[in-house]
């Protein structure tokens, strides 16, 4: 039985870990603090919030098999990196905007870039993670997004309650910036062969 020991000694699960735990709590907080924010500026008009829902969940079917593509071109390392840079980017940018009501730009360019950091993480595993270590790390991980399925709408619907809109956006990108931060500790990408390195 693998012990979780050697699990958390592997350095590329722990950098991957904590990196997800940085995304996903920038995710929620920020996908509570914009939906509350547009409740309250809207009155609870249900349009305005089920297009925060079409925002987030959209890019999944567009951009899912176009990220699978350009995964397999990109240094997965940089992309995933980069994924978070520009999430961290995003959420600034739409402070600025949200009183002009596009609100669902943060949440639409975030999910986007989800579909590439995605499957370039399935690529960093198969690079760094031996078979052995490689399926109850993926378990750890799938138990984390359960994690923060359940904790992920209380954690974000305090940061709103207790610190405003404001603030919830700065902790969404502060987050994302702490992600990419960590993401750093992962071994740098090999030079990528001009064919498939299966063959």
């Amino acid at each position: 039985m693998l012990s979780s020991f050697k699990l958390f000694r592997h350095p590329f699960i722990r950098a991957i870990l904590v990196s997800n735990l940085f995304s996903q709590f920038g995710i929620w907080v920020r996908n509570f603090s914009i939906l509350l924010f547009v409740m309250e500026r809207t009155g609870g008009d249900a349009l305005a919030v089920s297009m925060i829902s079409v925002a987030e969940y959209a890019p999944i079917f567009f951009f899912a098999f176009i990220g699978g593509v350009f995964a397999d071109r990109w240094l997965p390392r940089k992309t995933l990196i980069w994924c978070d840079i520009l999430s961290a980017a995003s959420v600034f940018v739409v402070f600025s905007v949200l009183k002009t009501g596009v609100w669902e730009f943060t949440t639409l360019l975030s999910a986007i870039l989800s579909q590439f950091a995605q499957p370039s993480g399935m690529k960093l595993f198969k690079n760094h993670v031996s078979d052995d270590l490689a399926q109850p790390a993926m378990s750890l991980l799938q138990m984390l997004f359960a994690v923060f399925m359940v904790l992920g709408p209380i954690l974000g619907t305090f940061v709103y309650q207790a610190w405003g809109i404001a603030v919830s956006i700065g902790i969404t990108g502060a987050a994302f910036v702490l992600s990419a931060a960590s993401l750093v500790l992962i071994p740098s990408d090999r030079p990528m062969n001009a064919g498939s390195p299966s063959a």
